[in-house]
């Protein structure tokens, strides 16, 4: 009984390690990470997260690597700061590792056959990245829904309006020249 569980736990680590499964935006929303979608989502302010500055690379022993950090607006401690320049390493070295051309993700609603590379996908930075462009999209869905109110509709319909007018006005003067010249 024993050989037969440790079997079947053996099975599902290789068929786990070989076919991962799939990360979807819906996912993220689910289990509160990201909003849901059709929510408004307000701006925060201005924040420099912890980041990249440089590396050391050590000549006696090259794979060596000793990574810069700048710690940004909220220096973290302990496990926190641990996991979060973790994650800033593997970012650099996913970014290594995974093609140019193949660093992008999409969430297009036009393109929905093409939301991110396979290889790409499988990292924590095209996990992060495509959660990123859900948070985008979502916040310029909240700013532009702001301009639906009558506020926005009187704002957009003025700003048209005198471009349109200083348009017309530009190309009149420029065709037939000043109506006072001509008197």
């Amino acid at each position: 009984m024993r050989k037969i569980f440790s079997c079947l736990i053996l099975a599902n680590f290789i068929f786990s390690c070989l076919m991962p499964p799939p990360c979807f935006a819906q996912s993220l929303s689910a289990v509160n990470l990201m909003p849901s979608p059709g929510s408004m989502v307000a701006l925060t302010p201005a924040f420099t997260p912890a980041h990249l500055k440089g590396m050391v690379i050590h000549p006696e022993d090259p794979f060596k690597l000793d990574f810069l950090i700048f710690r940004g607006d909220a220096p973290l401690e302990g496990d926190r700061k641990k996991a979060e320049y973790t994650q800033l390493v593997k970012y650099f070295l996913a970014s290594l590792t995974v093609p140019d051309r193949d660093q992008w993700v999409n969430l297009s609603p036009y393109e929905n056959d093409r939301i991110v590379p396979e290889n790409f996908g499988l990292t924590a930075m095209g996990r992060d990245l495509l959660a990123q462009d859900y948070l985008l999209k979502q916040i310029s869905a909240s700013l532009t829904r702001i301009l639906a109110g009558n506020f926005g509709m009187e704002f957009t319909r003025k700003r048209t309006r005198d471009l349109a007018q200083r348009t017309f006005l530009t190309v009149l003067l420029t065709r037939f020249g000043s109506p006072l010249t001509r008197l």
